[in-house]
């Protein structure tokens, strides 16, 4: 017997990668930034039109997002993609509690919420070290809060217990885990980067791509100069459908 209903909604990953790998947030924010249709976007991540015509032409809005990305069309369609078209998105099926374990399995893990957790992935732990810091250097902490957040994950130091770092700074132990509550919290934001960043570190590395500055300021570049291409067209374009003056001679 079934226990649980889930919604399902497909979309390209290779597109999502390589958004979250050029450091922007979302499709509106690209759009925002490269001047593109938020709508011809969105119906190319979520497959409602084929990145092909009919002619077997690529679309100019498939090209001009590859062209943002800092790819090529055939890096961000499966030949299967290139011209699949699914008539409904959303669907919704029912599965079992052990069903549904196995699916939560296999997608990203969410932020760690208790503090008993590790932060860290063994493997990888310098990449990802690095990444937990800028998070932590977004949010601007107290250097005790810094510190005790730091401690208890061994993050650049041996891990300590609540009661080692409650004997360190002679507090409580409750007031110890009240501090690393607090942070976990704003970590864990939906309006925060450092959510965002924890994401990319804390992610299967075939769910989302990792971004780096230079990938990002290249992306941000190539987007500025594609709106600023697209702005100059519009503003010719509309000087050229301008009615022309109409001159009269006047008799004399």
């Amino acid at each position: 017997m079934s226990d649980y209903a889930i919604s399902i909604r497909v979309r390209n990953a290779r597109i999502r990668r390589k958004i979250a790998e050029c450091g922007f947030r979302n499709v509106s924010e690209l759009c925002r930034l490269a001047g593109l249709n938020p709508s011809a976007i969105s119906a190319l991540l979520n497959l409602r039109v084929p990145p092909l015509t009919h002619t077997g032409a690529w679309r100019r809005t498939a090209l001009a997002l590859a062209e943002v990305l800092g790819c090529t069309c055939e890096e961000l369609f499966s030949e299967t993609q290139r011209t699949l078209v699914l008539r409904t998105n959303p669907r919704e099926c029912t599965v079992t509690e052990s069903e549904l374990r196995k699916l939560c399995r296999r997608i990203e893990r969410p932020l760690i919420e208790d503090p008993g957790e590790r932060l860290l992935d063994d493997s990888d732990e310098y990449s990802k070290g690095a990444v937990v810091r800028r998070a932590l250097d977004e949010l601007r902490l107290t250097q005790r809060s810094r510190k005790i957040i730091e401690g208890y994950f061994g993050i650049d130091c041996d891990e300590k217990t609540l009661s080692d770092l409650a004997l360190e700074f002679n507090v409580c132990r409750q007031a110890i885990e009240q501090s690393l509550n607090i942070t976990l919290r704003r970590l864990g934001s939906r309006q925060s980067r450092s959510r965002r960043l924890l994401l990319q570190a804390y992610q299967p590395a075939n769910a989302m791509g990792t971004a780096d500055e230079t990938r990002i300021r290249s992306a941000q570049q190539r987007a500025s100069l594609l709106r600023t291409e697209r702005e100059r067209e519009s503003r010719v374009s509309a000087q050229g459908n301008a009615p022309r003056p109409v001159r009269v001679a006047l008799a004399t």
